[in-house]
């Protein structure tokens, strides 16, 4: 979910209903002349956070082997063994104390790093997808962004409701949670 773009919902309503948009399931929008590319260091910060998300999912599902993640004592203490400073997750990055988490390659051998590796090379391909098409409409005066719930199997359901549309450009799936897509449209009025 994208807060920012919820946030501009109210803010930008006149300018879509002016360039006869409508989107269902509509979670938020952005004007991309205020937006820039991603950087290469917000890159890397992201691709430490997905290491530390999968790392924590493979924990809570024990490697794989279930298909439920479980929360407990146990779990925390796997946590703790791959992931460095794991304690200080539930800090704040302004909080005293708080070291940022790292991943303990060391404690990664075979079979588990394997596993590993794969998962975030998995998860950062389909996040590098969504933001490589971020990047490129970035800066432009005509691009509204537009955040809505309509992503991964929910686009067979209203797909003809918005890619038949004049001011469609392009659609895709968000990489944190598919169930979301971020869809660019062409705007005339502003």
């Amino acid at each position: 979910m994208d807060l920012y773009a919820y946030s501009q919902i109210d803010e930008l309503d006149e300018l879509v209903k002016k360039n006869g948009i409508y989107v269902p399931r509509l979670r938020g929008y952005r004007l991309m002349k205020d937006e820039k590319p991603l950087t290469k260091e917000e890159w890397r910060e992201i691709q430490h956070n997905i290491e530390i998300r999968v790392m924590v999912m493979l924990c809570e599902s024990e490697w794989g082997q279930n298909t439920y993640y479980c929360y407990s004592t146990r779990t925390i203490a796997k946590c703790a063994k791959h992931i460095k400073n794991y304690e200080c997750r539930s800090m704040s990055e302004d909080d005293e104390g708080y070291r940022e988490p790292e991943i303990r390659w060391d404690r990664l051998k075979g079979k588990k790093k394997r596993i590993f590796i794969t998962r975030v090379k998995n998860e950062l391909r389909d996040i590098k997808k969504q933001y490589a098409v971020w990047n490129k409409y970035c800066g432009r005066d005509d691009i509204l962004y537009i955040h809505a719930r309509i992503g991964g199997s929910n686009w067979d359901c209203y797909n003809t409701d918005v890619k038949d549309q004049p001011w469609f450009i392009e659609k895709v799936d968000d990489g944190w949670d598919s169930t979301y897509c971020d869809i660019y449209a062409k705007i005339k009025e502003g």
